[in-house]
């Protein structure tokens, strides 16, 4: 399942997902996946979430308000045009105009042949005032015909059993498209959705076979064993697979849902992955009981200076967790030289039990760069809102800075492809006093981040004076450049 973040009026493009955003912009969602009719004919569904808060509402005939968000999907291979389709997307009708509270969704259903394509989307806000923006996605149609396959995993909102089959039914449900790969706190259900085609005809009539599934932390590779499960099916030339986990209690993170299909000999015959971040505050991984890590021929061995060592933990807290800060701050305090170099060493295991030294090396080649670059007369680079930024999240694609620009403080804008299972972020820093190196992150769309659609106002508040709570951008704002270097960071 492919995903794509969208904020209209602005498109930026990367690995599957658009986005941009400013206070006034469209926000949605758009992914993709693929399955098979019956188990023979491909086709491709489509899936769109648009954020009822960030469309424009015009009254109806009938008094109510509504949104109307014009779509236009079409599917190429080597430039010829083989599916196209224009059509309207209608919010739910609403009382209240301002004070919007619902998304809303949008499903369709393309059929194709197996091959290597292009998906293109175009996207308007009928009522808003943005251009329309277009993007393209390179699109796999693949299910072998001499092997067991799944089709591509679906994450769910919501189902209920189909009594009326519509374009939301698949599999003897009515499905409610999870179109967004990051689960907040809220969201306690990981609910999905797959189907495994061909074992009748690879492993015969009456036989038996088990579909394994589980979650695995993309940074460890470790598979967690609270979240598995698996069923046992008979073999057919379609079998269905709804399940879902309480991620109640599941740590921030990112993580693989992984699909496999066995045979009664235990071989593998097929398997499916997809990612997804959770985003879970209080429920945090820890050193799991780093004072019992073995220093045995470790490399923090190499580290006998208390004070330099106390500076490398702390150039660690940029990808620390809170609960990892806390106990790193006390390691630090007791000043025991054994005890810093367990936490440092049990801190990299956690990131890459096989190689923690070259994980270590490298992260620490990248604090170099910011010490060099972000550091103040009285903060380390790491330590600052940029370099911290950056340690957390690598390097911008995008970065543009804005020293001089009439009226406004210095600011920078970072523009990140993808990011943590997130897609087109951007990060605003301004520097208000002038003469530090100090630039204080002030919004972001970033999941986590600090958010504030009046960013703009306080960029320009050397000059521009308000008590309009509502009011994002300044007024009459002369050569002012900021709204182009959003849209188009370089």
């Amino acid at each position: 399942m492919r995903q794509f973040l969208l904020f209209i009026s602005f498109l930026l493009f990367s690995v599957g997902t658009f986005a941009a955003s400013n206070g006034n912009s469209v926000q949605a969602i758009f992914s993709h996946a693929s399955f098979m009719m019956n188990g023979r004919k491909p086709y491709v569904e489509t899936y769109i979430m648009v954020r009822g808060s960030s469309v424009v509402f015009r009254k109806t005939d009938s008094g109510k308000y509504q949104g109307t968000i014009e779509v236009i999907l079409t599917v190429s291979q080597d430039g010829q045009i083989r599916y196209a389709d224009k059509y309207n997307l209608l919010s739910p009708e609403t009382d209240d105009s301002v004070h919007i509270t619902f998304n809303f969704i949008d499903q369709q259903r393309i059929p194709l042949g197996e091959g290597n394509y292009e998906l293109g989307l175009r996207i308007r806000d009928v009522n808003g005032i943005g251009e329309p923006v277009e993007a393209t996605e390179p699109l796999e149609v693949k299910f072998p015909n001499n092997a067991v396959s799944f089709s591509d995993i679906q994450l769910v909102e919501s189902y209920t059993k189909t009594e009326m089959p519509g374009s939301l039914s698949k599999g003897g449900y009515d499905l409610i498209p999870h179109i967004n790969d990051v689960f907040v706190k809220d969201e306690t259900k990981l609910i999905f959705y797959s189907e495994i085609y061909q074992t009748l005809t690879f492993l015969g009539e009456g036989k038996k076979y088990l579909c394994n599934f589980f979650l695995r932390n993309s940074n460890t590779n470790e598979q967690l064993t609270s979240y598995s499960g698996f069923t046992r099916y008979t073999a057919s030339e379609v079998s269905v697979l709804m399940k879902e986990f309480d991620i109640t209690n599941l740590p921030t993170g990112q993580y693989n849902l992984e699909l496999e299909v066995r045979d009664a000999e235990n071989q593998v015959l097929a398997t499916k992955k997809v990612s997804f971040v959770r985003s879970n505050p209080g429920e945090i991984i820890a050193p799991d009981n780093y004072t019992s890590t073995s220093l045995l021929n470790s490399f923090v061995l190499n580290y006998t200076n208390p004070d330099s060592l106390a500076e490398h933990i702390r150039c660690l807290y940029p990808i620390s967790y809170e609960l990892e800060k806390n106990i790193a701050t006390n390691v630090i305090k007791a000043k025991d030289l054994q005890q810093m170099q367990q936490y440092m060493l049990s801190f990299w295991i956690n990131r890459d039990a096989l190689h923690p030294q070259e994980a270590w090396e490298k992260y620490f080649f990248e604090v170099r760069k910011v010490v060099k670059e972000f550091s103040t007369s009285i903060r380390k680079g790491y330590n600052t809102d940029r370099g911290r930024v950056y340690l957390q999240y690598g390097p911008p694609d995008n970065r543009t800075q804005m020293p001089h620009e009439p009226s406004a403080y210095p600011y920078e804008i970072w523009q990140y492809y993808k990011v943590k299972g997130q897609s087109n972020r951007r990060f605003i820093f301004y520097n208000p006093d002038l003469v530090t190196n100090d630039f204080k992150l002030i919004h972001s769309d970033a999941l986590g981040e600090i958010m504030n659609d009046q960013w703009q106002l306080l960029i320009y508040k050397r000059d521009t004076q308000t008590n309009d709570i509502d009011q994002t951008t300044p007024s009459g704002r002369f050569g002012s450049q900021i709204q182009q270097n959003y849209q188009t960071p370089r």
